[in-house]
């Protein structure tokens, strides 16, 4: 189920590749797809990520201009605070549906499987946290498992922040005047208030940036999803398998997403329906976890 969520992401970010470029360029989505595709698989063979990511992460500091835009659509502070820590409830499917999606954006198939992989790899070595005498060296453990919480810390707390801010954004803008969220030019017409007529430039390179960030650990986590479930295999021995893996469900993605900008899907509704596909298995995850506590739990 995970490398299905995973693998309907990577399509959607495709497709989010392919209208970004357009955005900004103007254009073919599909062949802009296909490129972004391609590019992307360039650079996770090629480049190591964090290289590259020290680049492409500039391209989403566009997102904050959704704070900006709240600003200065003078939205009441109070209203926002008050709608963010108790939401009013709907009783009905596409209210509890929406709040699947919301639950797939928040934790990806990514921190499920990749970040444990890789925190599992760093600490495989015993050597590395045992002192000579065989004894844990806190020492050694303590200032690294400090580093990753804190990383994890700032990086949710940022991106809760721009989601709030996205979200209150478009409630000031789209909500307010009774339009709708269905295609990349009503994204684009939130940013409007603060950025102007760049609206859509700002909007195409944010979903550039995005996406071609979030590809490869998609990816990964969707590959390490398959490779672990099938085999027990270590350190280089599982890198093999992994990478090979990786190019069939990268090139498998690449061509779900240009095939759905061939049919005109709407990026968002892609970007939509892959995350419920996210929250769907997060939930099926932690239900099937909580069913193996319950029934670990002593009777009595």
């Amino acid at each position: 189920m995970a490398e299905r969520a995973g693998l309907a992401d990577i399509a959607a970010d495709v497709v989010a590749l392919g209208v970004g470029a357009q955005l900004v360029w103007g254009g073919s989505v599909p062949l802009f797809a296909a490129a972004s595709g391609v590019l992307s698989m360039a650079l996770q063979l090629f480049v190591p990520y964090a290289r590259y990511a020290r680049i492409l992460k500039w391209l989403a500091v566009g997102l904050f201009a959704y704070a900006g835009v709240t600003v200065v659509s003078h939205t009441p502070w109070q209203t926002l605070a008050l709608g963010a820590v108790v939401p009013q409830i709907t009783w009905s499917e596409d209210y509890f549906t929406m709040l699947l999606a919301v639950l797939g954006t928040t934790i990806s198939p990514y921190l499920l499987f990749s970040q444990a992989e890789q925190q599992i790899e760093e600490q495989r070595p015993p050597s590395q946290f045992q002192s000579r005498t065989g004894d844990p060296a806190s020492h050694t453990r303590s200032p690294h498992l400090k580093i990753m919480r804190r990383d994890t810390l700032i990086r949710t707390a940022l991106s809760n922040g721009v989601g709030l801010f996205i979200m209150a954004a478009a409630a000031a803008t789209l909500h307010a005047t009774g339009h709708g969220l269905a295609n990349p030019n009503d994204a684009a017409s939130v940013l409007r208030p603060l950025v102007g007529d760049y609206a859509s430039h700002v909007m195409g390179i944010a979903f550039i940036g995005t996406a071609l960030l979030a590809l490869p650990p998609l990816a990964g986590s969707a590959t390490n999803a398959v490779v672990s479930a099938r085999d027990r295999l270590t350190g280089k021995q599982h890198n093999r398998p992994v990478a090979r893996a990786l190019l069939v469900v990268m090139a498998l993605g690449v061509s779900i997403g240009v095939a759905l900008t061939l049919v005109n899907v709407e990026p968002i509704r892609a970007l939509y329906w892959s995350a419920v596909l996210n929250g769907e298995t997060k939930s099926g995850a932690a239900g099937l976890v909580s069913g193996r506590r319950l029934n670990h739990t002593p009777a009595g």
